[in-house]
């Protein structure tokens, strides 16, 4: 029989079959029909509606029902074997496959192929005869797509030799494993890795290992792991030898991840950075995607290094922050920080850099620097945080300077040592001392224009206006003289044409008041002359004052109560003077004067006082000669004459020279009497011409009256004495001077001035132990010149911690120290003037200096 029947014969003969209802059954021929709507052709619908074909039986796959009879249509494929590896997409691979072909019942089989979409036909070979024989199929790894894993389908049919075709149920079939797509990298990590430079994973040398993940993309044949290693510059730098772990390895989920272990000690604190590939084949052995694979990661073992910024010391220029005229010598020389005041603009801009490394952390704390007390000093703790800038670069605000350790050199100059302490973006740590930074003391120094003469007294501190006031004699000009504090410019005087000289004290009430008769501020002040001065100023100007004429007014003036309630208590003759000043009209109204004789006959020194009564030296011109005291009430502006006390010591409180001196009442009163080198302390009410103590002091002269301070008593004569309050335990500083300054205290240290043969003068600081902390004596080469030209009077210390005190040539000095003023505490007189508003009243209700 001559098989030429379509293969849609087959397609009919198993519809004939069918056991479906929508094939099986039927009313009448027509509904006989295929799933796509095709009628079955010689169908017929028997009496029982089922759907009657004329084949006896099923028709096998290569068989077709013709004329009621099955009959073979070509040669059947009955067996495929293909391999189940990969292999690469590559004209020069080849997969095998073999089929089994059999054509039994036909005429012999003529040929065999093996067919894949979209290529050519592959013939098969075969070294067999018969009707049933084994063929070869040689495929080329090149049928894949390129860029393709997906497995090759394929179909194998044979031809018989009368030109019978395997039918398509017929047909072999199987699919090709090819790889035509090579694994891909889509990402690497380093773990725990730093960003360093240009994002860059950077970690920490430290014995060990560090784990790099590669991020495979491979679809196909999977990955040969035993290919894996990572290469840097042609060298292997992972280590799979090392256990643990041997080897690379992967883990498999949604995507591939492949782990390879890094040695993580690196010798001789060294930086390696690797520019990397990941290198691995698939199973079927295509290389890794090249253009995927590159990465990079680095270890470091060294810190960064920590150095000054070029440029970064930048010193303020020379008179920065001072006024600049020739008057004016400003600490700032363009080679100096002020050891404190300085904006915080100024600062000190230290570079950290770490080389070719994981670069410096920016993090909070990354950078720390303490102060060392000298470049070979032993390590400090980091506990400051420096400021993070630009780049790598850290700023340390000079406006922390005084807070280092200092030693200045006695022109107030000397460096700090700062110690820095950094870290690179891993944690690895650096320690540096930067070069010395210089520092002075010197603030500014400024002379009196061009008519210097001496200062009298201690300066006066107006906070509230920024202002420093000093008095004296001058040879032309004014007496009273104002600074600004903040940079020495002039900011009024006050005195030409009415006064030439002032001996003692300027007093300060600086209470806030609206009151047109006594405003904020006021100053008080006697002159040489015998006149009295109540003087209201602004920061810019002296806009009004009175003057009452006194004759032989002594020192200067005590000043009770405050503002709207103040008066000055003076002293002259045997009289003791209360005025309640006005400022408001032409001069000091006599209304608001009050006298009091305190003992006829007598001269009375300068008032000092404590609460409500008031202390005078007196002397009778012949052996009666010591303290009276007298109660004054601020309620009534008098005296009180039933309350005067006296107590005859033989001769009055003073200094060296001819003039009475201010007792000191910080409870008992306490005075020096220079005429016999001795200290007294008399008992507070007076009354008993013996004293609870007297003590000889061992230096020559008594120049300036005793301060009491932290139950010591100091009497300033060729040296700075001491004795415990009750007399006990005399010493001394060991100064070895001519003359000595009156002390200025402070909870932590004590400035005196002094002249030393040479002549050397000097201002000195020392602590309570009575160690020396610093020695200040100027340079006379600067312009102005800075040298002291005497002892100092008396220095006045202002809540900033900025010490002033003049000489005899009218210089005001302005120095940086390193501690502040503090309240004077009951049983205290801290200084002559008693406090910064030269008040000489301790106790005084309604008053508050600064």
């Amino acid at each position: 029989m001559i098989r030429k029947i379509a293969v849609l014969a087959l397609l009919w003969c198993a519809a004939c079959y069918s056991k479906g209802p929508s094939l099986g059954t039927c009313n009448v021929a027509a509904d006989c029909i295929l799933p796509d709507g095709g009628e079955l052709a010689g169908v017929t619908c028997n009496s029982d509606h089922v759907c009657a074909y004329a084949c006896s039986s099923i028709c096998a796959p290569a068989e077709a029902c013709v004329n009621g009879a099955c009959e073979l249509q070509g040669p059947r494929i009955t067996s495929v074997t293909a391999p189940t590896t990969w292999t690469p997409a590559s004209s020069s691979q080849f997969v095998t496959v073999t089929a089994l072909v059999d054509d039994a019942g036909g005429p012999g089989i003529a040929s065999a192929v093996l067919r894949i979409a979209g290529a050519s036909n592959i013939a098969g070979t075969t070294s067999e005869t018969g009707l049933v024989r084994s063929y070869t199929f040689s495929v080329p790894g090149s049928v894949q797509a390129a860029g393709s894993e997906t497995p090759v389908n394929f179909t194998i049919v044979a031809t018989d030799s009368g030109g019978g075709v395997t039918p398509d149920r017929a047909a072999g079939t199987g699919q090709l494993r090819i790889d035509g797509k090579p694994p891909a990298v889509s990402g690497v990590t380093v773990t725990n890795g730093i960003a360093g430079p240009g994002g860059i994973p950077w970690v920490k040398s430290q014995p060990g290992f560090v784990e790099v993940v590669a991020v495979v993309q491979e679809g196909g044949s999977g990955i040969n792991v035993s290919t894996l290693k990572l290469m840097s510059s042609g060298v292997q730098f992972d280590q799979p030898s090392i256990v643990p772990p041997v080897v690379p390895y992967c883990t498999f989920g949604t995507t591939t991840a492949c782990h390879f272990n890094v040695p993580q000690d690196k010798p001789g604190n060294s930086q390696v950075k690797y520019d990397f590939t990941v290198v691995g084949q698939d199973a079927a052995g295509n290389n890794f995607d090249a253009a995927t694979t590159s990465a990079s990661m680095g270890i470091d073992g060294a810190g960064p290094t920590v150095a000054l910024s070029a440029g970064s010391v930048s010193y303020p220029t020379k008179d920065t922050g001072c006024e600049g005229t020739t008057s004016v010598y400003c600490g700032h020389d363009g080679s100096h920080f002020w050891r404190n005041g300085e904006p915080a603009s100024a600062k000190v801009n230290v570079t950290v850099s770490d080389g070719n490394g994981s670069g410096s952390s920016s993090a909070v704390g990354a950078v720390k620097y303490c102060y060392l007390p000298s470049a070979s000093a032993p390590a400090c703790t980091p506990s400051l945080n420096a400021n993070f800038e630009i780049g790598s670069t850290f700023s340390i605000p000079a406006s922390g300077f005084h807070a280092a350790p200092f030693s200045s050199d006695t022109k107030g100059n000397g460096n700090i040592f700062i110690q820095v302490t950094a870290q690179d973006a891993v944690g690895n740590p650096t320690t540096a001392v930067l070069p010395p930074v210089g520092v002075t003391r010197v603030k500014w120094v400024r002379g009196i224009g061009t008519a210097p003469g001496t200062l009298a007294g201690a300066p006066l501190i107006v906070e509230p206006l920024g202002l420093v006031i000093v008095a004296g004699k001058v040879t032309t000009g004014d007496a009273v003289v104002a600074f600004k504090t903040s940079d020495g410019s002039l900011a009024w005087s006050f005195g030409a044409g009415k006064f030439t000289e002032i001996v003692s004290n300027v007093a300060l009430d600086p209470t806030p008041s609206t009151d047109g008769n006594r405003p904020f501020p006021m100053l008080y002040l006697n002159t040489s002359g015998g006149d009295f001065y109540a003087v209201h100023f602004t920061a810019s100007g002296t806009p009004s004052y009175c003057m009452l004429s006194i004759p032989g007014l002594a020192g200067s003036p005590v000043i009770f109560g405050g503002g709207p309630t103040a008066y000055a208590i003076l002293a002259a003759g045997d009289t003791a003077y209360s005025v309640r000043a006005s400022v408001a009209g032409t001069g000091c109204p006599v209304s608001g004067i009050k006298t009091q004789i305190v003992a006829a006959g007598v001269t009375l020194g300068p008032p000092s006082a404590n609460a409500s009564r008031i202390y005078f030296g007196y002397d009778n011109g012949t052996t009666d000669r010591g303290v009276k005291s007298a109660v004054f009430s601020i309620a009534s502006g008098n005296f009180d004459s039933n309350s005067i006390t006296s107590a005859n010591a033989g001769n009055q409180p003073s200094n060296s020279g001819p003039k009475a001196a201010a007792v000191s009442p910080p409870s008992d009163v306490f005075f020096g009497v220079d005429k016999n080198n001795t200290v007294y302390r008399y008992a507070a009410a007076l009354g008993s011409n013996t004293p609870v103590w007297s003590a000889a002091t061992t230096g020559a002269n008594i120049f300036s009256q005793p301060v009491v301070s932290g139950g010591v008593v100091f009497a300033s004569t060729t040296d700075l004495e001491t004795r415990n309050i009750d007399g006990t335990s005399p010493g001394a500083f060991g100064l070895a001077a001519t003359q000595v300054s009156p002390p200025t205290i402070t909870t932590d240290t004590i400035f005196v001035s002094d002249t030393k043969i040479g002549p050397i003068n000097e201002l000195l600081a020392f602590d309570r132990a009575k160690t020396q902390l610093w020695a200040y004596r100027g340079d006379a080469t600067t312009s102005p010149g800075t040298a002291l030209a005497s002892v100092a009077i008396e220095a006045t210390l202002a809540s900033d911690g900025t010490l002033y005190f003049g000489d005899s040539s009218g210089h005001v000095f302005a120095l940086i120290t390193d501690t502040t003023p503090t309240v004077a505490a009951a049983n205290e007189w801290p200084r002559t003037g008693y406090d910064n508003c030269n008040s000489n009243h301790a106790g005084n209700t309604g008053f508050v200096c600064q």
